[in-house]
């Protein structure tokens, strides 16, 4: 099944917190996402992602990295769903994806920086492939989604509403709480915000 367009807009007025995250994000800076359904992310704007964060968000962060996509975006780019069986509150991904050409084996930060910008850019499936390394997933109005928490928080910035994201493991492989997402982000001097407060916007 092939995406049909779909979008959720809201204003609301941003808190403190969520306002340094848009500076954040402007800024081409990493954001931590707490509170949200799926667990703790790093994010940021796709469009400025580089090799060297997404080594950061491999390293640090050590969950599945992927992109979240409006569901306009992915129709654009002629994705498919991944079916839901059994796990509706689950996040809704697409078929994972690479980018056409200036990759090699597609799992390098280089080659999954260059995936990400091939779809942040592209209007059309042209620029990528699948399968691939990159997981994307899709906004669909849910307030504590991590995707839509994400594309929240990007619109709200004044940003195009494309994010790279990493879902975050603790050292021990379980996934971090909110206090150790928000230690983790202190530790690498980055703003940490709740999806409680970006969940007006969503």
């Amino acid at each position: 099944m092939v995406l049909q367009y779909m979008e959720f807009h809201h204003k609301i007025a941003l808190t403190d917190e969520m306002s340094a995250a848009c500076d954040a994000l402007v800024e081409g800076r990493m954001v931590v996402l707490a509170g949200t359904r799926a667990g703790p992310v790093v994010m940021m704007a796709a469009g400025a992602i580089t090799p060297r964060s997404v080594n950061f968000m491999a390293r640090e962060a050590r969950g599945l990295l992927g992109m979240a996509l409006t569901p306009r975006k992915a129709a654009m780019l002629g994705l498919s769903l991944q079916p839901r069986r059994g796990a509706a509150e689950r996040p809704l991904y697409t078929v994972s994806i690479e980018a056409r050409e200036g990759v090699e084996t597609g799992i390098s930060s280089a080659d999954r920086a260059r995936t990400i910008r091939a779809a942040t850019e592209c209007e059309t499936g042209d620029m990528i492939v699948t399968p691939g390394h990159i997981f994307p997933q899709i906004s669909e109005g849910d307030t504590r989604g991590q995707a839509d928490c994400a594309l929240a928080l990007l619109r709200a910035a004044g940003l195009p509403p494309v994010a790279a994201l990493c879902s975050m493991i603790g050292a021990e492989g379980a996934t971090p709480s909110d206090t150790e997402a928000r230690a983790f982000a202190a530790a690498h001097g980055l703003v940490c915000v709740d999806a409680m407060t970006i969940a007006p916007l969503v």
